[in-house]
């Protein structure tokens, strides 16, 4: 079993792979917030497109050069964004690594919900910053949350 890599505990084929698969949508604006971030881990830029709302979704999203391996997300706060809402706001953190450095991106995003379900419209970055430029020690537990040893994590 893989954990799904938006952090809800569940296997990612239980969780946000039903929603990358098509299988379902997301009911909530924090669920397709969880689901496009685990889309960045997967570089699934199909889904990214179709879950952008059409007045914002640029016209082209190339990952391909990424560099960014995303480690852990931290959902901080919710506004609306539940069945009947028509709007909603989903506030995070997204940990990641490029290179040794670690960095982390604070964001509050807003969604939108029609007739063909929730849609990302747009986010504010609160702030981006470079949290360490060492990786962890082998045997020092992982930047992810994991509660695993680095080495055995996202040290691989």
């Amino acid at each position: 079993m893989t954990p799904c890599f938006c952090g809800s505990g569940l296997a990612y084929q239980a969780c946000c792979g039903i929603y990358h698969a098509g299988d379902a949508r997301p009911a909530s604006a924090e669920a397709l917030m969880r689901a496009r971030y685990c889309a960045f881990v997967t570089k699934n830029e199909s889904y990214l497109l179709s879950t952008w709302a059409a007045e914002t979704r640029p016209n082209l999203l190339d990952l391909s050069g990424d560099q960014a391996v995303w480690q852990k997300l931290e959902i901080i706060s919710t506004q609306l964004g539940q069945e009947g809402d028509s709007e909603g706001w989903v506030e995070f953190k997204a940990h990641y690594q490029i290179d040794s450095a670690s960095h982390l991106m604070h964001e509050r995003s807003y969604f939108q919900h029609t007739s063909g379900g929730w849609s990302y419209v747009d986010g504010v970055v609160q702030f981006l910053k470079q949290t360490t430029s060492e990786k962890p020690g082998k045997n020092a537990p992982c930047v992810c949350g994991s509660g695993k040893k680095f080495k055995r994590c996202c040290g691989r």
